[in-house]
């Protein structure tokens, strides 16, 4: 790399060095900082220049959130006092003893200052108590949301050399705080505070600072020249109202706000319809059906599930279009009815009869999720299934009632020839062997699960060539071992997914036969431990394999013991019962993590667990087994996630200094 000046170094790294206002102040429950990425110190070990012209740059901000990252510092600015010199604003997320008094002793241009009340032990405040005296900050921001009657004795002991420092810094120019209750120390201090100019309350309405006595005590200290509510066009129209009339009562206080005059007024624009519109109705039809198209979309179970599209929280406030006015109702009824969520019984019957009195709603009707827990429920859904020609995408869930083998005949001749995804409809046992020709009649399914122990007929001439061409994804959960026979005789050209449920056992002429197009397998540790499958021999080109676990089968290192090298493998997926980890498997999971050999899989980099969640401070950080078992990972080159992909990056360890 060419020598670069050292002015051209210093504008390509304050980007990357950059720490925004806003994360540093932020008083959100949830660190800004909790982040999983490489710390950004690493772009110093490019060359020495770099590290010459990023250091300062790189200690103008200070996040300390353990008492690791707090020990090295105070050890980095002890062996190297210039190092504080860099110092301009300091975030401490904590207490962090003794190590916070060599920091703020040598932070000696330090200008803005962040502590929390989230203190407790074996945390201790310590440190930082006696350091305060030893600086004079232009801007402090106490977090925590707190009640001042409810803290731990450490953070009351940090608020109390808190006060009696907020009197004596003649430099604090700006307070911040989200406090929902503040304490008389505090509130006299920031009376008596020699020059400050500014007050903030994040956290409005419930910021106590925003109350008419918090606000006219504060309001006596003669600096003061104003009072910020942060986020304040936010608040709801009551609560501005509310304060604008405590304000009301103080011409002090009143001038400090200086709200705007209608800032307490509703801003509500009335809407005009336009003449236009009115006077041409197709037009004003296909204007309202598109709107209304974006308005009432709900999306489909499979975009949800692949995350295109997310699903809406209110339950009911998506039809409040419809009843607007006529017209609304009869351009957006075809496009509530393209996604039907039918997930209550009054839904199911209500749209029944809907559909009896308007047929024609049908014909928009794409896809069908449904709950059918009652089988006095079974007539109203069959009837609204033989409704809809043109379904695509048919959904149950756990609570579906079993539907009869002649309706699963029936829907086939409905709209099988339509339907791409069939999933959580089990079909109830047949009276007698089936003919697995039942399936050709669903030429376009992509996705589908099979939820039944019907025995089929096993001779090959009795399926049909060319059934399920076009399947990718197979799901099985209850089935019959005939199943795998008659799976076995099919092409099935385009799978490339296929999952079993965690009590499956057995599938070997399924394996034998389409394990070689598998990419994503979830199989059960039953099959995963049987010597006559051999899992990872039978589906050499599977890149992802999910481990469905049952409360009732424990797992170990032995199951993933391939015979030979799996060079396909990249990442492993456990699931487990959606009630939660019984405490065997729990406890099982400990000498699997440690003990796994993964010679075997050279590709494999990835192993996620959905009960997996990462711990946020010190505290939580020394009582996880997950931290301990991702670290033992790692030492091996694998990474553990959690259910939202983030992996573990191992923290600075705190050792204790020895009495000796």
């Amino acid at each position: 790399m060419p020598d670069l000046p050292d002015e051209i170094i210093s504008e390509i790294l304050s980007p990357a060095l950059r720490v925004s206002d806003d994360a540093f102040s932020s008083t959100s429950a949830i660190s800004p900082f909790l982040s999983r990425s490489e710390s950004s110190s690493s772009f110093l070990l490019v060359n020495k220049a770099w590290l010459r012209v990023g250091t300062p740059l790189l200690y103008h901000v200070v996040v300390l959130r353990s008492k690791a990252q707090a020990k090295a510092l105070a050890v980095a600015l002890t062996s190297n006092p210039v190092l504080g010199g860099f110092i301009r604003k300091l975030r401490v997320e904590g207490g962090f003893a003794i190590s916070l008094l060599k920091i703020l002793q040598a932070s000696t241009n330090l200008t803005d200052l962040f502590i929390t009340l989230n203190v407790e032990r074996p945390d201790n405040a310590c440190g930082l108590c006696r350091g305060l005296p030893s600086i004079n900050p232009v801007r402090v921001i106490l977090a925590g949301n707190a009640d001042y009657r409810q803290l731990s004795m450490e953070a009351e002991t940090l608020l109390e050399g808190l006060a009696k420092c907020i009197r004596n810094w003649t430099k604090m120019a700006v307070f911040e705080t989200d406090f929902r209750r503040l304490s008389w120390k505090l509130t006299d201090a920031l009376c008596k505070a020699p020059n400050l100019a500014t007050l903030v309350a994040s956290n409005p309405p419930h910021n106590s600072i925003l109350g008419y006595d918090s606000m006219q005590i504060i309001a006596k200290n003669p600096s003061l020249k104003r009072l910020i509510i942060k986020d304040r066009d936010s608040i709801p129209l009551n609560i501005r109202q509310y304060i604008v009339a405590t304000a009301q009562h103080d011409e002090r206080v009143k001038a400090l706000l200086n709200f705007p005059d209608d800032w307490a007024l509703d801003d509500t624009i009335p809407f005009v319809y336009p003449a236009r519109l009115s006077g041409d109705p197709v037009q004003e039809d296909v204007i309202w059906n598109r709107i209304l198209y974006f308005a009432l979309y709900r999306p489909s179970k499979l975009e949800a599930r692949l995350g295109k599209v997310a699903v809406p929280r209110d339950r009911f406030g998506y039809i409040a279009p419809l009843l607007v006015c006529k017209k609304f109702a009869r351009l957006g009824l075809p496009h509530l009815c393209t996604n039907l969520m039918l997930n209550r019984a009054v839904a199911l019957r209500s749209f029944a009869r809907r559909l009896s009195e308007q047929p024609s709603l049908g014909l928009h009707v794409r896809s069908v999720a449904a709950t059918v827990a009652s089988v006095h429920d079974l007539p109203w859904f069959q009837a609204i299934i033989s409704k809809i020609p043109a379904l695509l995408e048919l959904y149950g869930n756990q609570q579906f009632l079993p539907i009869s083998w002649s309706s699963f005949n029936d829907l086939g001749h409905s709209f099988g020839a339509t339907l791409t995804t069939f999933h959580g409809v089990p079909v109830a046992e047949s009276p007698q062997t089936a003919s697995p020709a039942v399936f050709n009649l669903f030429p376009r399914m992509q996705s589908f699960a099979w939820d039944s122990i019907t025995a089929f007929q096993t001779q090959p001439q009795s399926t049909p060539i060319g059934t399920f061409e076009n399947l990718v994804h197979l799901i099985i959960n209850y089935f019959h071992s005939s199943f795998f026979d008659v799976l076995s005789h099919m092409e099935l050209p385009s799978l490339r997914t296929t999952a079993f449920s965690a009590e499956a056992e057995g599938g070997f002429p399924f394996f034998q036969r389409h394990g070689k197009k598998l990419e994503q397998l979830t199989v059960s540790v039953l099959q995963l431990k049987d010597p006559e499958l051999v899992i990872f021999a039978t589906c050499p080109s599977i890149t992802v394999l999910r481990i469905s676990c049952s409360p009732k089968t424990v797992i170990d290192a032995s199951s993933l013991t391939p015979p030979d090298k799996h060079v396909s493998l990249e990442r492993i997926i456990f699931s487990v019962a959606p009630y939660g980890m019984k405490r065997a498997l729990r406890t099982s999971l400990g000498p699997f993590f440690t003990s796994l050999d993964i010679t075997p899989f050279p590709a494999l980099r990835w192993m996620e667990h959905p009960e997996c969640i990462w711990p946020t401070n010190d505290r939580e950080i020394s009582k996880s087994y997950w931290v301990k078992w991702a670290e033992s990972l790692l030492d091996r080159d694998i990474h553990l996630v959690d259910p939202e992909g983030v992996p573990w990056r191992p923290r600075l360890k705190y050792i204790p200094e020895s009495k000796n």
